[in-house]
């Protein structure tokens, strides 16, 4: 058991990226699901519905490049104001007396917007880590896998945004052929991102304004982008460690022909 524990607590501290990844590929799988869980429990609704997701990968991401950032307080401060922003939308502004003041769709915006920046800013950090290292190890590969990922979740949080500004911007076609509200149930757009991102398209969402079909299109084409760009840079990487580590031998000779 102790050794166990070393071996996890090794793994936190060689592998942040590792530990972002872990997070994202929960994001990725139980964001589907939380439409499901949003027909059997009563109140979820809205990004609060993505709200366990949402604080594991706020608090992976701040983890992830706590020893990267220039001000950490920047950092606690982010991840708390989004975290104080999901609790407030979480709740009934009845309960606070804040229903007079503010609308629960402006809380929702406002939160989506802060989570949002934050991880663009994660996004960046990372990149910048990957672009700069000058070997390619397990932490460096997370990081990239990373890049990518949080592209995808970024993008499904645009398309958030996006619906709760314009509603019916994007539409469904369920299996039961339910009607669909996406803004009480938006695992459905981050699941939508991550199927255009990888240029999937099952077709169950659709883009159904002009807007959502430009971000949609330009989503495809960036992640095609950033795969290239990321491998090419990997792979570059590779080489130049592998070809810099071989020792060259100096052959004279003194053959004329």
């Amino acid at each position: 058991m102790k050794r166990r524990r070393q071996t996890i607590a090794e793994f936190f501290r060689n592998y942040p990226f590792g530990v972002l990844l872990l997070a994202i590929f929960s994001m990725i799988v139980g964001a589907p699901l939380t439409a499901e869980a949003a027909h059997h429990l009563e109140g979820i609704q809205g990004p609060s519905g993505l709200a366990p997701l949402t604080i594991l990968l706020t608090v992976s991401s701040a983890y992830a490049v706590w020893n990267l950032a220039h001000h950490r307080a920047v950092v606690i401060c982010a991840a708390g104001v989004i975290l104080a922003l999901l609790g407030l939308s979480s709740i009934e502004l009845s309960r606070l007396g804040l229903d007079r003041v503010l609308s629960r769709k402006t809380v929702d915006l406002v939160h989506v917007v802060a989570q949002t920046l934050f991880l663009l800013y994660v996004t960046a950090t990372i990149l910048r880590m990957v672009f700069r290292a000058r070997i390619v190890d397990g932490n460096i590969l997370c990081g990239a896998a990373c890049v990518y990922l949080l592209a995808g979740i970024v993008w499904g949080y645009g398309y958030t945004m996006l619906e709760i500004a314009d509603r019916g911007s994007f539409s469904v076609v369920a299996p039961n052929m339910e009607k669909v509200d996406l803004y009480d149930e938006p695992g459905w757009l981050v699941y939508f991102s991550f199927t255009t991102l990888t240029t999937v398209g099952f077709g169950d969402v659709l883009p159904a304004k002009a807007f959502a079909r430009s971000l949609a299109v330009f989503e495809a084409v960036v992640g095609q982008i950033m795969l290239v760009v990321m491998m090419a840079r990997l792979v570059g990487l590779h080489v130049a460690h592998s070809t810099s580590a071989k020792p060259h031998s100096v052959e004279f000779s003194t053959d004329e022909n």
